[in-house]
């Protein structure tokens, strides 16, 4: 007897099975790949194309100036007269004084820069007519002389009516005196020189040359 096969409805096996699933999960992991690729891909190209702008500023920084400058009754006009230059004369007529004398004479300043300050007596030298240290009658003369040195409030009223009470050598403690540039302000320094009617006799034929300095500071 016969015995009949049916070939088309034989069960494929675990084996064939497993072969014929391998192309397709093949497939779907190129795929995945492909599409990861084009994922990075896009976000590479979106970074190198970003677009940018900026904003510029600026600006100009300059220093301003600041000086001072001074006459007195015999200059006319403001003049710088600092340690490089020609110094200030005084115009005390103080030659040949004999005791009981007195002489006043004044000095004005201002800022001539683009800035404000101030202005202050801050030294003053004494020296013989030849510059040096003074001696003898010179020294007599130095240590006789009294001096009063103040601010007041125009030319006018420098006069020997002032009191001068300090040393030749001495700097009176004088209040700072504010300067602006605009409007420009003048400050007048009034310098009165006596020689006591008590002066020794020993000052006889002395000459001494006093320098005042005053220095401007900037706010």
């Amino acid at each position: 007897m016969a015995v009949e096969r049916d070939l088309g409805a034989v069960s494929p096996t675990r084996r064939d099975r497993r072969r014929s699933e391998r192309p397709a999960r093949t497939l779907r992991r190129v795929r995945a790949l492909l599409a990861g690729g084009l994922v990075l891909g896009v976000g590479a190209t979106m970074t190198i194309a970003a677009w940018t702008d900026q904003e510029i500023a600026t600006s100009a920084v300059s220093a301003g100036t600041f000086s001072i400058v001074s006459r007195s009754d015999t200059a006319t006009a403001f003049a710088s007269h600092g340690p490089t230059e020609t110094v200030l004369t005084v115009p005390l007529n103080a030659s040949g004084l004999w005791p009981g004398q007195t002489r006043a004479a004044y000095v004005q300043v201002q800022a001539s820069g683009t800035l404000p300050g101030s202005v202050n007596l801050t030294g003053v030298t004494v020296t013989n007519n030849a510059n040096g240290t003074p001696t003898g009658a010179d020294l007599a003369l130095q240590d006789a002389l009294r001096v009063g040195i103040s601010v007041v409030a125009a030319p006018a009223n420098c006069t020997t009516a002032l009191p001068a009470t300090g040393t030749l050598t001495a700097v009176p403690a004088l209040t700072a005196q504010a300067l602006t540039v605009g409007p420009v302000n003048t400050i007048t320094y009034c310098i009165v020189l006596t020689l006591p009617s008590d002066a020794a006799t020993t000052a006889q034929g002395g000459a001494v040359k006093p320098t005042w300095t005053f220095t401007g500071t900037t706010n």
